[in-house]
């Protein structure tokens, strides 16, 4: 009987040990659905959570839902379809201006982290004059990278955009012929390579909220844990990314639509230049999109749009010393 009781203790002890190594809690998981708005390594934050357990460590079960577009969020995150979703601001933006409340919580990228690949002829933004470029949809991220491009170079209706619904629609497009170029971010027209076409430029020189995590100001002010848990899930999730290569290829490949390594591993050198190690969202990139929208929708740009902007979740990590610790092994 002694050597019975011993034995149980031990299974006890060996099974609560187990709980506390799993991160196990008595709290349950707070649901999350997560919106991202296109295929592609832009949303490698994202793939890295889901794969390294990183979202369910921080006490979050999340669903991630790829959307067709920017505008698709808007109305997601109205209908409580999508409680925290990643899209280009401006589009969110002129949502806030029809009357939806939003608020920005976090900014993985702040420029346009898109690509233009096309005809190998076509080398330079001027031989792009008279052309077809292939774009998903209106209100898109590519449709807002492509019309600042035009704007910055002062060719506005000099470069005609076709609208294609979807990414795989535009590598078709181009293959066929029916456009001269595409936008898209890596590793989507990056496989085009392979049937002779070649990169024109990228637009990472422009700054933009080009993929602002965004919730509603209800959904924030009901659940402000489940976001801060999620606002700290992808400081960790960048992290990774900055540090474990093979894991960020790895997730590319499982989730970008393309297994090609070398795709991956060129997505992975594109963006690591560009993920950001605090995902600040910064107030005056928040104000651009406003303006753009504004001009959008031909309503006013609200007095304070810093109002829209809540940093207060990444500036508690940052105050807690959390954003240090994780690159405290870091060379350099």
């Amino acid at each position: 009987m002694r050597t019975k009781r011993l034995l149980l203790v031990a299974l006890a002890a060996a099974t609560m040990l187990t709980a506390c190594g799993n991160g196990a809690s008595d709290e349950p998981s707070m649901s999350l659905t997560v919106g991202y708005t296109a295929i592609g390594a832009a949303y490698s934050d994202l793939y890295v959570c889901e794969d390294k357990g990183v979202f369910k460590k921080n006490g979050l079960d999340v669903k991630l839902t790829r959307l067709n577009s920017s505008s698709q969020l808007l109305a997601s995150l109205s209908s409580n379809s999508v409680n925290i979703g990643a899209g280009v601001a401006s589009s969110t933006a002129a949502g806030i201006l029809r009357g939806v409340d939003l608020r920005y919580v976090a900014l993985p990228m702040p420029v346009y982290y898109l690509e233009m690949w096309g005809k190998p002829e076509l080398k330079s933004d001027d031989d792009l004059k008279g052309k077809k470029v292939g774009l998903s949809s209106p209100g898109s991220l590519g449709d807002a990278a492509f019309h600042a491009w035009l704007a910055d170079k002062g060719m506005d209706g000099q470069v005609e955009p076709v609208y294609l619904k979807n990414v795989p629609a535009e590598v078709a497009a181009l293959e066929q012929g029916a456009v001269d170029a595409i936008v898209t971010q890596p590793p989507n027209g990056t496989q085009t390579r392979d049937k002779g076409f070649e990169k024109i430029r990228d637009f990472t020189e422009y700054p933009a909220a080009a993929n602002a995590y965004t919730t509603t100001g209800e959904y924030l002010e009901v659940n402000s844990k489940a976001v801060q848990a999620f606002v700290k899930s992808e400081v960790e999730c960048l992290s990774i990314l900055h540090q474990d290569k093979k894991q960020a290829i790895e997730s590319i490949r499982k989730h970008s639509g393309q297994d090609d390594e070398s795709l991956a591993e060129y997505s992975y050198d594109f963006f690591v230049k560009l993920w950001s190690k605090e995902p600040r969202v910064h107030p005056e990139l928040i104000k651009a999109a406003f303006e753009d929208a504004a001009e959008e929708t031909g309503k006013p740009v609200p007095a304070d749009t810093d109002k829209y902007v809540d940093n207060s979740f990444l500036d508690k990590l940052k105050k807690d010393g959390y954003i240090d610790d994780l690159y405290q092994g870091e060379a350099g």
